[in-house]
């Protein structure tokens, strides 16, 4: 991760060359990354970080993260709710000082602001006051909020991409609430009470702060810190009886009028903290993470079966979760889980080319120097740092891991996470045919 890039840099193992009937070849572009520098301060209301950045505008980023405790029953669907109603709260407080965003997930809640650097005291002020005086839990604000956000629910509830997410979680993670997706029914449930619970369900100390902009250093981190909220006692979140992620087998659920079959396979990994989590990220590339992918070579462009086949690892909580996913032929889903298997299988045997390893390197390291090339990019990366619980300081080295693993790295990483035991999940389809998995009870 890094901010502003380092500038690209030719291979110099790959000279240039041409002839006289043609222009000269490039030599390909070998992506660099180098973390920028921060301050860091840690208060009791959380941790500051700030990362000096000038350019164009003179616009400050700055991103409050709030930890996340699932707690039993319907966790994400409190998630959605409590984001909602957060979201309305901080817009109507910044008014017209700032764009403010909220993104969650069951892990986190991060409130996103962009304004003008000079704008950015008051603006922060006012959202620190906001969350301070309880205004995201007022009782007619999270009300309206449930029924908007059940109202969405239902609308999607029947769809079929809706069906194979939630069923993929279920089988992800089993009894636990991050296996529970968000309903309407849920929902519509939530009240003030639960909200509070969930956006203070962890201490102070662990919130994070960061702030993206000019200046000075010193100003923008006592900047940083002044946008924790003074709120330090959490509310009571009932956290026992939260069951571990437990992944279950695969199912298919019938849904007779999905126009394709889709497929959703995977299941959990270690996260970023963990030392293969590198080697996973790769791995993860070379099967599904861009175009030139195994999947796509496979299943698109040799057996025209899926469109837009891709493999993602997402980092949530302690773990991460692979997806891989494939909207294919009815009459191919049979021979598209056979495929999916037997490149997953080849990966953890360590068959692949030591360009397509480089590919992949390189890939993973041009594409976090992309996401951190602007100010609001490089604070949503740090703040998912931060969210995994690692420190500010874990980017430093980014491209050093990717670039120093070897094929046998890659190769026992897929072996272990990936390949043993097979990736679990769902298959969609408008009725049960032979090569696909049992059915679900009662088939859905």
């Amino acid at each position: 991760m890094t901010a502003p890039t380092a500038p690209q840099t030719m291979s110099p193992t790959a000279p240039a060359s041409g002839s006289p009937s043609g222009p000269p070849s490039v030599p390909a572009a070998v992506p660099r990354f180098c973390a920028p520098a921060h301050s860091e301060q840690s208060t009791g209301r959380g941790t500051a970080v700030a990362i000096q950045r000038a350019g164009t505008g003179q616009l400050t980023e700055a991103r409050l993260l709030f930890p996340l405790t699932p707690a039993p029953g319907a966790h994400q669907s409190r998630v959605e709710v409590m984001a909602e109603a957060l979201r309305d709260a901080l817009t109507e407080a910044a008014a017209d000082l700032a764009t403010v965003r909220v993104e969650a997930r069951g892990d986190r809640a991060v409130v996103a602001v962009r304004t003008f650097a000079d704008d950015f005291a008051a603006t922060r002020a006012r959202i620190r006051d906001c969350l301070d005086e309880g205004r995201p839990h007022e009782a007619a604000r999270v009300r309206e909020a449930a029924g908007r956000v059940a109202r969405r629910l239902a609308a999607a509830e029947t769809a079929p991409a809706f069906l194979a997410r939630s069923g993929f979680l279920a089988a992800a993670y089993g009894p636990h609430p991050y296996g529970r997706a968000a309903s309407a029914a849920g929902a519509d449930a939530v009240d003030a009470t639960g909200t509070a619970a969930l956006l203070h369900s962890t201490p102070a100390a662990r919130r994070r702060s960061v702030v993206v902009g000019p200046g000075p250093a010193g100003e923008l981190l006592a900047q940083a810190a002044a946008l924790l909220p003074r709120t330090t006692t959490p509310a009571a979140a009932p956290t026992a009886g939260v069951s571990a992620p437990v992944p279950g087998p695969r199912r298919t659920l019938l849904h007779p009028a999905t126009p394709q079959t889709l497929l959703r396979l995977g299941g959990l990994v270690p996260g970023r903290g963990h030392a293969d989590y590198p080697a996973l990220q790769l791995a993860a590339l070379m099967l599904g993470g861009y175009y030139a992918s195994r999947l796509t070579l496979v299943l698109r462009e040799r057996e025209g079966l899926a469109y837009a086949p891709r493999a993602v690892l997402d980092p949530l909580g302690a773990h991460a979760v692979l997806t891989v996913e494939a909207d294919v032929r009815h009459d191919g889903a049979a021979r598209a889980l056979t495929l999916i298997a037997q490149e997953t299988r080849r990966l953890a045997d360590g068959g692949f080319s030591a360009q397509e390893l480089r590919n992949a390197q390189n890939y993973a390291v041009g594409s976090m120097a992309m996401a951190c090339s602007s100010r609001s990019g490089l604070a949503s990366t740090y703040a998912a740092v931060l969210a995994g619980g690692l420190p500010a300081s874990w980017p430093a080295r980014y491209e050093d891991r990717l670039r120093a693993l070897s094929a046998k790295d890659v190769a026992r990483a897929a072996a272990t996470h990936l390949a043993a035991p097979a990736l679990t999940g769902v298959v969609v389809a408008p009725a049960l045919i032979p090569g696909l998995p049992p059915a679900a009870p009662g088939g859905a």
